[in-house]
């Protein structure tokens, strides 16, 4: 074997944070990736794509990256062959290990990688929410592997990394009991660790300076709730829209039914849609506006709401899924597609006076509760020989 072709760590996920679709997964695999790589590791990411696409990667990154092959003509989340790509992933991954490599996979693309003889521990990450039909499934019947196979193949794959991975890892608490509940996987070898903050989330302060406007960022699809964001946002009084006109942040299969909604409005003067927007742009974008609505439906951790919540800004957001357990005590939640809920939350944020020192406690208890450099060393922590199993974890500090 090459020593120099392999790795401490090797991390795998679907897609990458410069492909076209990309979405919290790539950027959280991006961010673990650089702050293992902080703490002195050997990293590399292998992300995939299809042999048609093109996609440009920054030249400063502090880790390797590997490509895998995507079953598809091009890389998407509906793509139907994807549930293959535990293959590809599997031919990259054994080339780039050693017998005490950690290998993380992130999703479906982990399905093999039990298989590799030559390597140190398996962890399996889960960054998704499950639909509920896999709810108490029977993994040990084969019918059970046949009937979902035959409804969503993706989910076949997803079983077969987390059953058969060394431990695995969840963002939330949420998330470890949909993952148990899913999947029989024994909660004794499971734990929880969040994701990080962005930097740039810090670093960016809101201050209130008579700021106007609402701002809605992430990807324009139906379980992000964007649907339900500019539906109340059109239900505010018409001053009131004027005053604080939307602006939509993102890009994804919503966009022409959005701008159908706002034609048959007559708001096309009221909203406006930007491209994504890197990190620091995004921030100070947020913190432009009076406040931020991102009433999502389901979230396995929710990487924009401690975002929106680290900058000190006012967010109004739903009690769905894992958002109660970042969110809290700071964000106003309302239940997903209350939209009569959703325009009172909203008329009440911003005319909403906070002072300072409110705005600074939020911001210290985001900053000092997600931290990326805590959440490198809880992995590195399960990777340790002499280690217990970590049952539950919670990164505090830096």
């Amino acid at each position: 074997m090459n020593i120099a072709r392999t790795f401490d760590i090797v991390i795998t996920c679907n897609y990458s944070p410069w492909s076209r679709y990309k979405g919290g997964g790539q950027k959280s695999a991006h961010m673990l990736a650089s702050a293992l790589s902080r703490e002195g590791k050997k990293v590399c990411v292998v992300f995939s794509k299809s042999p048609w696409e093109t996609v440009p990667v920054p030249n400063s990154l502090p880790y390797t990256v590997r490509w895998a092959f995507f079953f598809g003509i091009r890389s998407g989340v509906s793509s139907p062959l994807r549930f293959l790509n535990g293959l590809s992933y599997l031919r990259t991954v054994r080339g780039l290990c050693r017998s005490d490599t950690l290998v993380i996979g992130n999703g479906d693309e982990a399905s093999l990688l039990h298989r590799i003889a030559d390597r140190g521990l398996f962890v399996y990450a889960s960054r998704n929410t499950y639909e509920d039909f896999l709810n108490g499934s029977d993994w040990k019947r084969s019918r059970t592997w046949l009937r979902i196979f035959f409804k969503e193949p993706r989910y076949v794959a997803v079983a077969m990394a987390a059953r058969t991975a060394d431990h695995t890892v969840t963002t939330s608490g949420f998330s470890r009991t949909q993952l148990v509940r899913s999947f029989g996987v024994s909660p004794a070898r499971s734990a929880v660790i969040p994701n990080g903050l962005d930097p740039a989330f810090i670093m960016t302060g809101f201050k209130e300076t008579g700021q106007k406007g609402i701002v809605y960022f992430g990807r324009l699809a139906r379980n992000k709730g964007v649907d339900h964001a500019l539906a109340a946002f059109l239900r505010l009084p018409a001053a009131t829209r004027r005053e604080h006109p939307f602006t939509i942040v993102g890009s994804g299969p919503l966009k022409g039914e959005l701008l159908r909604m706002i034609q048959a409005a007559g708001a096309e003067d009221e909203v406006r849609f930007t491209a994504w927007l890197p990190s620091r742009l995004l921030a100070e974008t947020i913190v432009a506006h009076r406040v931020a609505l991102l009433p999502s439906l389901e979230e396995s951790f929710g990487n924009a709401i401690i975002e929106t919540l680290a900058t000190g800004q006012s967010l109004v957001t739903t009690n769905a899924c894992s958002i109660p357990e970042v969110a809290h005590p700071f964000g106003v939640l309302v239940s997903p597609g209350d939209l009569d809920a959703m325009v009172k939350a909203l008329q009440i944020e911003l005319v909403r006076s906070r002072s300072d020192g409110e705005i600074a406690e939020q911001r210290r208890h985001f900053r000092e509760r997600f931290s990326w450099n805590a959440t490198a060393r809880m992995y590195l922590q399960l990777g340790a020989p002499a280690s217990a199993p970590v049952t539950q974890a919670v990164a505090v500090g830096t």
